[in-house]
């Protein structure tokens, strides 16, 4: 028997696929979600009699190598050679593929491992005591450190050479050549389902970025790995959820602790690809992550991906100013759990997160709120989702349910267009970034933009940072420079928008249109939402002067706006 008849009779299709699926028996056979499209009902079925699997929603299929060749991205000698490693049998030939990138990322780990456990790592050492991270998870999780010498992981791997250095994130070269990418930072490892390592984190101890990541490289593409599932994938099939939290030691604290379903976004924007990826094992996921990143337009819309993926989506709440790792080693396992099990579902959750934002005993503030649930209404897939959500607003609004939809319906007034057929308008922000990123904006401008960056949404936010820290050396970064290591949706919306022609007469009053209606005017009227708050609180006190002040500021900002709103 030859070593491929050999592997396709030895290896197991159902203990395979459901490494990537969950699988639940019917009848003689087995079926799942389909990983490879968007799938609401089990459409794939695995036949262990036949060794075969197929999917009647897509129509994908074959025998057990394909599966793994597909899931995996792998050519067919790759998935030969890693099915033939699991089995113990031995192959004549075969290419190296990604094989040889895993091996020097696994060097690398054992690099950061030992320096972590030398006479260099002792503040590292030290975090990680303070934090209640002992020395068995250090093992555990594959914690390290890397010192703060600029080439000492360079020289440490120098026989793989330096481009395949440079091509898994772990160099950069810069003008006077290649040097280590992380440099006096803790070391996370970050490792795909099957426990391989595919990426690193980098924690600083003073200055920024706080964390730094290996940029998209051959084995890792940022929103597609979630941090622990390696660990956590068995847990989450037995207990029937996922867990989901913001950072690493969130993760090593929960599963120190017991609550081994729990896994990392790494960020609080979930992806497709991660809602598939915990498709695969669950069908229910609840959101743990601290009150403030929950309820940030980012994480609502991963939410919805999650939903839209096919699972059942709840949001744990943990008590101000604490995140589950603070939460966990406080308070302990029980605690936790007991916030767990009070998890709201997520459309109540979502209603309540915007009503927030609002004060919803003004009129303002309930055409406040309809305005900012536009922005994720195309966001919602199901019907009956945006049934509740529809009814949910009307009671918290006092308004009719009809005049809710039409209002979540509505349509701000555009912009300019772009030249592509069929390309929706653009929104202000859009454009400022768009004009930002070509170098169109004056100094002065920018100065003030990059000073109210939280105004951009979290995926813009990235991408300014980014331009900013280029801008401050004098330089106005390529495309290709400033999309290389954004996440997905970042570099997706960045290549739009460099790549849009606009169809304007004049750049300059665009430019301007849109600083008015993404600035000047929102920065106004929340500032005379604040002064009126000040007014109502002097009058409360009995304080005249004060309000004679604050009355003559609303009505100088009331002419402020009046004017803007005059030059549109």
């Amino acid at each position: 028997m030859g070593a491929l008849e050999e592997i396709k009779a030895r290896v197991n299709i159902v203990d395979l696929i459901g490494r990537y699926v969950a699988l639940k028996p019917a009848g003689k056979n087995y079926k799942a979600r389909c990983p490879f499209h968007p799938d609401d009902t089990p459409s794939l079925m695995v036949s262990p009699e036949k060794g075969l699997w197929h999917c009647f929603g897509c129509g994908a299929g074959g025998d057990a190598i394909s599966f793994l060749m597909r899931i995996e991205h792998l050519t067919f000698a790759e998935a030969l050679a890693k099915l033939a490693q699991e089995l113990g049998i031995e192959l004549r030939a075969g290419g190296e593929g990604k094989t040889r990138l895993f091996q020097v990322n696994l060097e690398a780990l054992r690099f950061f491992q030992r320096e972590l456990r030398g006479p260099a790592g002792e503040k590292a050492r030290a975090y990680l005591l303070s934090r209640g991270i002992n020395e068995s998870l250090w093992e555990k999780w594959g914690l390290g450190y890397s010192p703060s010498a600029w080439d000492a992981l360079l020289r440490a791997l120098s026989r793989f050479g330096v481009q395949t250095l440079l091509d898994l994130g772990l160099v950069v070269m810069g003008e006077r050549g290649p040097y280590d990418r992380f440099r006096h930072r803790l070391i996370f490892p970050i490792r795909d389902e099957q426990g391989r390592v595919v990426a690193f984190a980098g924690r600083a101890f003073e200055g920024e970025p706080k964390y730094l990541n290996t940029p998209n490289t051959p084995l890792f593409t940022k929103g597609t790995v979630l941090y622990g599932l390696d660990l956590a994938k068995e847990a989450i099939r037995r207990k029937g959820r996922a867990v989901i939290v913001e950072g690493y030691t969130d993760v090593i604290s929960l599963h120190a602790a017991g609550i081994e379903e729990a896994v990392a976004s790494m960020g609080t924007s979930l992806t497709a690809d991660q809602a598939r990826l915990l498709a695969r094992y669950t069908e229910e996921v609840v959101i743990a992550y601290d009150r403030d990143a929950a309820g940030e337009a980012s994480s609502l819309r991963g939410m919805f991906i999650l939903h839209a993926a096919g699972l059942r989506v709840r949001v744990a709440s943990f008590p101000p100013e604490e995140d589950p790792d603070s939460f966990v080693r406080k308070a302990g396992r029980k605690a936790v759990e007991e916030v767990l099990a009070q998890a709201q579902p997520f459309h109540e959750f979502f209603l309540h997160a915007l009503a927030s934002r609002h004060d919803l005993s003004r009129m303002e503030g309930k055409e406040a709120l309809l305005r900012e649930a536009q922005g994720f209404w195309p966001e919602i897939k199901s019907s009956v989702l945006k049934l509740e959500i529809i009814h949910g607003f009307s009671n918290l609004l006092g308004l009719p349910p009809e005049e809710v939809q039409e209002a979540l319906r509505g349509v701000s007034r555009p912009v300019p267009r772009a030249e592509e057929k069929g390309e929706p308008s653009l929104t202000p922000e859009d454009l400022v970034v768009k004009f930002l990123l070509e170098g169109k904006v004056p100094e002065r401008v920018v100065a003030e933009l990059l000073a109210e960056e939280g105004r951009f949404c979290p995926v813009y936010r990235e991408v300014v940072r980014r331009w900013a820290e280029r801008w401050a050396e004098g330089q106005l970064p390529d495309a290709a420079a400033l999309i290389s290591g954004l996440s997905p949706e970042a570099a997706a919306r960045v290549s739009r928008l460099l790549l849009l022609e606009l169809k304007v007469a004049n750049e300059g009053q665009a430019l301007e249109e849109a600083l008015m209606r993404f600035l000047y005017i929102p920065r106004l009227t929340e500032r005379m939402e604040e002064v009126k708050l000040a007014i109502k609180d002097a009058e409360e006190r009995g304080d005249s002067e004060a309000v004679r002040r604050l009355t003559l500021e609303f009505q100088r900002l009331c002419r402020q706006r009046l004017e803007l709103l005059r030059r549109r």
